[in-house]
Order: structure tokens, then C-alpha cells, then sequence
């Protein structure tokens, strides 16, 4: 009865400790969400990739790269892009 109980605990443990793995092998290799800001007539827009339409046009640069900083704590990269369309900088994600 004891080697019973004991293999099953065994085998619990070695479970529980396959899924923590396979738990931090998702999460360091899942893909990031990337959100880029891109220069547009009326302004600076702040648009998710994937997306047809931005987000939010914002007046300058600047404003439109603080509005993104919530973005970024949610997970996403952003991108900051040149006028001419040429990457600046990307900032990578906080979580």
C-alpha cells in the first residue's frame, strides 16, 4: 500500500513540474503583440499590427509615443518609426 501511494505522489510531482515547464516555454517563446506608431497626415498614429485602422492619431510624436506606454505594460512592443517610414526605435514589452 505504501509503494502505491508513494509511485502516485511520484507521479503528481512529476506532472505538476512538466506543466510548469511547458507553462515557461509558452510564455518565453509566444509571439509579442507589436503595436506601431507611424506618421500620417493628421498627426501620429498609434496602430495595432494586424489592424486595418489605428487606434489614435495623436498631434505629435511625443504624445503619441506616451499614450503607447500603457501598451507596452499590457504586453506589446511598440515601434516608433521615422517620418519616412524607416524603424527609429522598438521598444520591447514589460511583461
Amino acid at each position: 500500500m505504501y509503494k502505491k501511494q508513494n509511485s502516485k505522489f511520484i507521479v503528481l510531482t512529476i506532472h505538476k513540474e512538466l506543466k510548469n515547464r511547458i507553462e515557461q516555454f509558452k510564455s518565453k517563446t509566444m509571439a509579442t503583440e507589436r503595436t506601431h506608431i507611424v506618421k500620417r497626415e493628421s498627426g501620429w498614429a498609434v496602430k495595432k499590427e494586424g489592424n486595418e485602422k489605428a487606434s489614435r492619431i495623436y498631434k505629435t510624436k511625443e504624445e503619441a509615443i506616451k499614450g503607447s506606454e500603457k501598451l507596452r505594460d499590457q504586453g506589446s512592443d511598440v515601434i516608433i518609426h521615422k517620418e519616412d517610414g524607416s524603424i527609429q526605435d522598438w521598444k520591447k514589452s514589460r511583461k
